[in-house]
């Protein structure tokens, strides 16, 4: 019983983490990226599961309310009368659309949530539609936990297991992503379960760790290809044992023939799981390869992260998102690996640091692309909690040697113990923000107030994730028969099934200055884009919120109800500026204003005789004539206010402003002889009492 403790407190450890991921996962949304993602496994699951490229029967699709603050399948309506076709199964994307049209990261994730949303929820109807895609990341990142434990505590006892464990559970970008985020967190996982795996084979000579290391290298493969930089870092460990290593290293070469196999295993699982590539793999790899190579290449950053050509910002925000206890013993850590642990003849801690150190670095050097945090290279996660309980056990040895036995005030055990409740305030701390655990920011930077007021580039974005944070309240709080849109972003980030039967919740029904009442949900956090231009300005500008969901006292989602009584005081009064000049140049047209003003919006009329329709057409504005700010709404396509009719409307032209501070508007018109350009009349609207107080 004794010989096997450890590994039953690890799944003890993974299991408790398991339990509270079960109960807290009603409390998370649906991850940008996942929409897509969902809909993909969906279609490939079933192709394996059938043989067939359609889906087999699908039932129709019926709308019902999920409630959302619970994990067990709880419908507004009859079980019986709900087809239990998930959400994300979309006929148009089945198995014949994706064999011939796929891209991007493998599925093999993607298929796995499948599988979990099939078994708990379209055969037994226990877990809701939504949340049984995520059992899946929750049951790997307990594992992970689980794993940490044991091997920390076979390497290093169990005071180092324990903070290990405790650093990996508590790391919020972890802990808040293990809910919902397809990609990142199983790639973390396979990564690093690789990594051990790998190690107990070489240092104990074992064949079976091997092929368990193979067959989560194929696993990771399967799901992000950010493993491919996981074999420099064996190579480079395995050199050094070798070299360090007192047997004989041709004790090694009758161990050499199952590296041979350790690239078929993981080749088989990686090929099997992704049917786009059986028609042809070299070509559609080569593919995918390319996508990886542009995003991770950029020649696109901000100057305030570069130094000597390299791009600090990732290790910025380790440093600004990481909870001080656990840099604090992973620094401790680092040290004893770079110093001490040259000493071990098994290098283990070496390994730990280049897990730690290489995958930062990647994103660290001249022309590589990283945004949105450090969620892509979560990788490094695991290795700075194992370093960090490393660093934990060199710390508890010292105050042992120098404080307990010289003063006799503390015992090895009570150290221990304060060690350990050292984790006590991030606890509370997480507790406190949940379920916002990934837009955490430490005291370093004054926490997610002290990053937005440094504009840290996407200081507050849960990608999508506070979502169901803000339908719950809409839920409770909005009157029957409500219009509910999203400011910006896709309705699928916001499952319709979790919204209450009576709502229309539809974004299309975006009125802007219309001000037809609809509440809109709008996520602030800090980026540098914008994907719905005026959405994106216009309810923030000039509404003011009903609701926020915040963070540190900082809003990370605003809900507002688009109407006269919560328009803000300085955006009431809309005034009429006709009093404009306009030059008609080569490309486009050239309006001045004669003076600064908050655009509302522009109108004017125009001939039709001897000219062209416009197939092109764009806005950009201007407070001085030299810097200016282009409004990505490509006419005659894009409707920056849905409800209004594509513009240009037959013979006149309108386009609204989201309170931009200007005194010049540019159109760009193509063709050159484009119709819009033989102006009859124009008037520019404007809010005569607003102030630069609202700019974001």
């Amino acid at each position: 019983m004794l010989k096997h403790k450890g590994l039953l407190v690890s799944i003890l450890i993974g299991g408790l983490f398991f339990i509270i991921g079960l109960v807290t996962l009603p409390h998370y949304g649906v991850d940008w990226d996942t929409i897509n993602h969902l809909t993909r496994g969906q279609a490939y699951f079933s192709y394996l599961l059938t043989g067939k490229t359609s889906f087999n029967k699908l039932p129709e699709f019926k709308k019902y309310y999920q409630k959302e603050n619970t994990i067990f399948f709880s419908p507004d309506q009859s079980k019986e009368l709900i087809p239990r076709r998930s959400f994300y199964q979309v006929s148009g994307y089945d198995a014949s659309y994706y064999l011939n049209n796929d891209k991007g990261h493998p599925p093999l994730s993607d298929i796995l949530s499948s599988a979990f949303n099939f078994i708990l929820f379209q055969r037994l109807g226990i877990v809701n539609d939504i949340d049984s895609y995520h059992i899946y990341l929750i049951l790997v990142a307990s594992v992970l936990i689980g794993s940490i434990y044991w091997f920390m505590q076979k390497q290093y006892g169990s005071l180092a297991a324990i903070v290990s464990a405790l650093s990996l559970a508590l790391y919020p970008l972890f802990l808040g992503e293990s809910h919902f985020n397809l990609k990142d967190i199983p790639e973390t996982v396979f990564y690093s379960l690789t990594a051990l795996s790998y190690f107990l084979a070489i240092v104990g000579r074992k064949k079976k760790w091997m092929i368990i290391s193979a067959i989560f290298f194929g696993l990771g493969l399967g799901t992000k290809f950010n493993i491919l930089f996981l074999p420099v870092i064996l190579f480079l460990w395995t050199a050094v044992f070798l070299f360090h290593s007192r047997r004989s290293i041709v004790q090694y070469f009758k161990f050499a023939p199952i590296l041979l196999v350790f690239p078929i295993i993981s080749s088989v699982i990686f090929v099997a799981s992704w049917p786009y590539l059986w028609q042809s793999p070299i070509d559609r790899i080569i593919q995918t390869l390319s996508f990886y190579k542009s995003l991770g290449i950029s020649s696109s950053f901000n100057p305030e992260y570069i130094y000597f050509g390299f791009n600090t910002y990732a290790i910025q925000w380790i440093l600004y998102t990481t909870p001080l206890v656990i840099l604090f013993f992973a620094f401790f850590g680092i040290v004893y690996a770079i110093t001490k642990g040259r000493r071990e003849k098994d290098k283990k801690a070496l390994l730990l640091l280049l897990l730690l150190l290489i995958p930062i670095a990647r994103v660290t050097m001249p022309n590589a692309g990283i945004y949105g945090g450090v969620r892509q290279l979560m990788e490094f996660i695991p290795a700075m909690a194992m370093l960090s309980g490393i660093g934990a056990t060199l710390i508890v040895k010292w105050l042992n040697s120098y404080i307990a036995k010289n003063l006799k005030l503390f015992s090895y055990s009570a150290i221990q113990l304060f060690i350990i409740l050292l984790f006590i305030p991030i606890t509370f701390k997480l507790i406190s923000i949940h379920p916002n655990e990934n837009v955490y920011f430490n005291p370093l930077i004054g926490g997610l107030k002290g990053a937005k007021e440094k504009d840290i580039p996407y200081w507050g974005n849960s990608f999508g994730n506070v979502y169901r944070q803000a339908i719950r309240w809409l839920n409770t709080n909005v009157p029957k028969n409500s219009t509910l849109v999203l400011s910006q972003e896709l309705m699928p980030n916001l499952p319709s099934i979790l919204v209450r039967n009576d709502l229309t919740y539809n974004s299309a029904k975006r009125s802007g200055y219309f001000k037809y009442g609809e509440y809109v949900i709008g996520l602030d956090y800090g980026s540098p884009f914008s994907q719905i231009y005026y959405s994106s300005r216009y309810y923030a500008r000039t509404l003011e919120p009903i609701h926020k969901i915040q963070v540190d006292g900082t809003s990370i989602l605003n809900i507002w109800k688009n109407d006269i009584n919560h328009t803000r005081k300085d955006h009431l009064q809309e005034m009429k500026l006709t009093n404009i000049s306009y030059e008609i140049v080569d490309d486009g047209i050239l309006f001045d204003l004669k003076q600064k003003i908050f655009l509302s919006r522009i109108y004017w009329q125009f001939s039709e005789k001897n000219c062209e329709k416009i197939n092109l057409g764009y806005f950009r504005v201007s407070s001085d004539g030299d810097n200016w700010i282009y409004t990505p709404h490509n006419l005659p396509d894009e409707a920056p206010i849905p409800i209004q009719k594509t513009q240009p409307d037959g013979d006149s032209l309108s386009y609204p402003f989201g309170s931009e501070y200007a005194r010049y508007i540019f159109f760009h018109a193509e063709p050159k002889n484009s119709c819009v350009k033989q102006i009859l009349n124009a008037q520019v609207y404007y809010y005569p009492d607003a102030s630069t107080s609202n700019r974001k």
